[in-house]
């Protein structure tokens, strides 16, 4: 299932989701730069650039943080960084209409951190650690997972705009409510972090992490700011 937009109309214009979206992509080609110059001059970047989870403990808390914020603007591949930022903004664009922009900057850093500990703490990475061994980290999913948490909090009864199929013509597009998609990812991700499903190379107790951190922060912040009144018809308007 592909989101590709949240039904009803907005006025919002989500300059910070714009900004993020921008600077992954300006960072995801200078690692294609980098790769052009070969293998080594690759895996030495991002060994210099991204967290190791077998730093933690061993490197000053810092150094550590500095490594995980760094980790967060870097992606594997073209795919990897499309699925992110589709998410990132499908997902994003209201939440940063509820927070205003620059407490969602902050909060969005903050859940990418939080999600990041998920990961050391959970998955069991720290357990496989040598004194010279490498457990790189990379990605924004944790703190996209955190904004899907708090999409999830604040309006779980918008209509997520999903595709289903391979290809043209062979998908459809159905309007889904957010409970019941987020809540299927959630439960894909559970099942893949605890070994139920096979999956290899990703970050699950980081995205699942992010995603209960972000639901608090949404929770937290509606004490102070009411939650948005959701018109569960507003789909109907476009």
């Amino acid at each position: 299932m592909i989101p590709i937009g949240i039904a009803g109309k907005s006025k919002f214009k989500p300059y910070v989701i714009y900004a993020l979206i921008f600077i992954n992509v300006v960072v995801y080609l200078w690692e294609i730069y980098v790769k052009s110059q070969g293998a080594t001059a690759f895996n030495s970047m991002l060994r210099q650039m991204a967290l190791n989870v077998c730093s933690v403990g061993v490197e000053p808390l810092p150094s550590v943080a500095i490594d995980s914020f760094r980790s967060m603007f870097l992606h594997g591949d073209e795919l990897h960084l499309f699925g992110n930022m589709l998410f990132l903004y499908v997902f994003g664009a209201r939440v940063e209409e509820y927070f205003g922009r620059a407490r969602f900057l902050f909060v969005y850093l903050l859940l990418g951190f939080l999600a990041t500990g998920g990961h050391i703490f959970f998955s069991g990475a720290l357990t496989s650690c040598t004194p010279t061994s490498q457990s790189l980290v990379i990605g924004a999913s944790g703190a996209i997972a955190g904004v899907m948490g708090a999409f999830l909090f604040l309006y779980p009864g918008a209509r997520v705009r999903t595709l289903v199929g391979l290809f043209k013509p062979f998908f459809w597009e159905f309007k889904l409510p957010a409970v019941l998609f987020l809540g299927y990812w959630f439960v894909l991700d559970f099942m893949k972090g605890i070994g139920w499903m096979s999956s290899f190379g990703v970050a699950h107790w980081a995205h699942l992490a992010g995603f209960i951190a972000g639901v608090g922060a949404s929770f937290l912040m509606t004490m102070f700011i009411p939650a948005p009144k959701v018109d569960p018809f507003e789909y109907l308007d476009e």
